[in-house]
């Protein structure tokens, strides 16, 4: 999985705790231990998304613009990590023409049973993603297990 998405929540939820002011992306990089320069490229995302608002400068900074219950952690996965996502580093064997033998037969075909597997993992992984909101995620911040329990909860 990609960084984006947790840079995203952590952003968001940093956000929040510090909403009375302004928030330099320097800082948000402290917080995350990570380059600025990926802090401002995911918090450019999420401005042109209507999380947040910024501006650039000497008194610039981020805030957050929705409250962390209008903020659904499925849609910041969609937004962070596009479904087109490629399954390519995770496949083995080879595409070209294989003698038509067991083993060619399973190296040229593997590919495209793989991607389809992994799209249905990714389709339910997403889906589980939006019953929460980042709401739900500070509350399992101050109450872990609070999605173990709400996830028993949704299946009783």
């Amino acid at each position: 999985m990609r960084l984006d998405f947790s840079v995203a929540v952590h952003s968001l939820l940093y956000l929040d705790q510090n909403r009375d002011r302004r928030i330099a992306s320097r800082e948000l990089a402290q917080s995350l231990s990570l380059n600025p320069v990926m802090i401002r490229n995911i918090l450019s995302l999420l401005h042109k998304n209507g999380y947040v608002e910024g501006s650039v400068g000497k008194n610039g900074g981020y805030r957050l613009k929705k409250v962390l219950d209008q903020c659904n952690v499925g849609e910041l996965y969609d937004l962070t990590i596009p479904p087109t996502i490629s399954y390519a580093r995770f496949i083995t064997g080879d595409t070209k023409e294989l003698d038509q033998s067991e083993t060619g037969e399973i190296s040229s075909n593997i590919k495209e049973t793989l991607t389809d597997l992994f799209t249905l993992a990714d389709e339910d992984y997403r889906q589980f993603y939006h019953q929460f909101t980042l709401a739900d995620l500070k509350k399992d911040i101050t109450n872990h297990g609070y999605f173990i329990n709400k996830t028993r909860e949704n299946k009783k």
